[in-house]
């Protein structure tokens, strides 16, 4: 579901015109095949949430690593110079992370709010970017605002296993 979510959501952010991946898509897939796994296997629930978002900022946070590396996505200019958003976004999801491995070693990691606060803040840094020249809310920031829509949508009907 995350590569589907993925090529779909590139896709669709192309305007129907380029087949590519979209990482919010893939992290908006894996949350639904979560889910869906969840409701198969409900004895399992729990370490299936629990195990995918604990690394989903790490994995995200490494792709980032890989799109500065390629320069793929342009940040936007402040004071002539060009926002390295790649970089501060692989920072900041992987300190996310080991601040999530840390809690679990306290047995304290909530899963929803980890997923709540990489959704937020990928909604935030997305103003770094080169999107916001000709619109407001970017088409990453939509499908962020979607992804928490279903995450609360989850939560209401997952409760224990997300918490």
């Amino acid at each position: 579901m995350g590569i589907y979510f993925a090529v779909m959501c590139g896709y669709l952010s192309s305007g129907f015109r380029a087949i590519k991946c979209d990482s919010t898509g893939g992290a908006l897939g894996m949350i639904l095949a979560c889910f869906v796994m969840g409701r198969i296997v409900p004895l399992a629930k729990k370490a299936i949430y629990r195990s995918y978002f604990l690394l989903m900022p790490l994995v995200y946070g490494i792709g980032k690593l890989a799109c500065a590396y390629k320069g793929c996505c342009g940040g936007s200019i402040i004071h002539g110079k060009r926002v390295p958003v790649q970089v501060i976004e692989a920072i900041s999801f992987i300190i996310l992370f080991l601040i999530s491995f840390y809690l679990v070693k306290k047995d304290t990691f909530k899963p929803v709010v980890l997923v709540m606060v990489c959704t937020v803040l990928k909604f935030l840094l997305d103003f770094l970017r080169d999107t916001h020249v000709e619109q407001i809310i970017s088409f990453n920031q939509g499908a962020c605002l979607v992804t928490f829509a279903i995450l609360l949508c989850i939560f209401a009907i997952d409760r224990k296993a997300l918490f």
